[in-house]
């Protein structure tokens, strides 16, 4: 997490130093120490979402393309209990920032608590499909297929976590069993 709030103020300060076009309409560039920001942060860290919503909101008005912002916003969401809302801020700070760690797994996590299951599953496939050298995407994603009852492509899932990190423990006994990544069992 801490590793992901980094790289997501890099981007701002990036933002902020280059002049990087944004997305979407022209506005100012978001300045990561500004006061109100500050403000969000420490709310958020305090679990005071309430109070860090219209803040963060104001912001997102005025910096629409903002990857921290609506960072914030997503994390402000899942406070407040409002998935369906967090899911929605994820999808955007994927679609800003289009690094699979800056949304993933929360993403597809918002989609389950939200009750989606059809968009939880989609996500789990896009964030895997998104860093497909991550073996947690993977993973997520072996678990999302065993939870619809559909083993043969979980197995496939793990079997691509394994690959990427043999020495997970969380991993199902017998994945090993899936070497060639095709689906069909070795034994």
């Amino acid at each position: 997490m801490r590793r992901l709030i980094l790289a997501l103020l890099f981007l701002g300060y990036a933002a902020v130093f280059v002049r990087l076009p944004s997305v979407g309409r022209a506005a100012a560039p978001f300045d990561p120490l500004d006061r109100r920001g500050r403000e969000v942060e420490r709310a958020i860290e305090e679990r005071r979402f309430a109070e860090a919503l219209p803040i963060a909101l104001d912001l997102r008005h005025a910096h629409d393309a903002d990857p921290v912002i609506a960072h914030w916003l997503a994390e402000i969401y899942r406070g407040l209990g409002r998935s369906a809302d967090e899911s929605q801020s994820w999808e955007r700070v994927l679609a800003l920032t289009r690094l699979a760690d800056a949304a993933c797994p929360d993403l597809p996590e918002s989609y389950a608590r939200a009750g989606d299951r059809v968009r939880a599953l989609d996500a789990y496939e896009r964030c895997a499909a998104a860093a497909p050298d991550d073996p947690e995407r993977w993973f997520d994603l072996g678990v999302a297929y065993t939870s619809e009852s559909r083993p043969l492509d979980a197995a496939n899932a793990y079997a691509k976590s394994r690959a990427l990190d043999p020495s997970n423990p969380r991993l199902p006994a017998g994945t090993s069993a899936w070497s060639d990544g095709a689906g069909e069992a070795t034994r």
